[in-house]
């Protein structure tokens, strides 16, 4: 019996070490999924700016 509760033992032991494994590359993904979101961020910002400075170039040349 004791050596069944010792097969237990170790097979549990197996899965926390690869769920703690699952874990960290979900906390990876985490990490670049918000760098990509930051990125996106900037980059629509970065539009908008340049669209704002078109509009005012069509309106100083008149062509709306």
């Amino acid at each position: 019996m004791a050596e069944n509760d010792n097969i237990v033992l170790q097979l549990l032991r197996e899965i926390r070490e690869r769920l703690n494994a699952v874990e960290g590359k979900i906390d990876d993904l985490s990490v670049k999924t918000d760098g990509h979101t930051a990125l996106l961020i900037g980059l629509g910002k970065y539009i908008h700016d340049i669209d704002e400075r078109v509009e005012h170039v069509e309106k100083k040349l008149g062509i709306e």
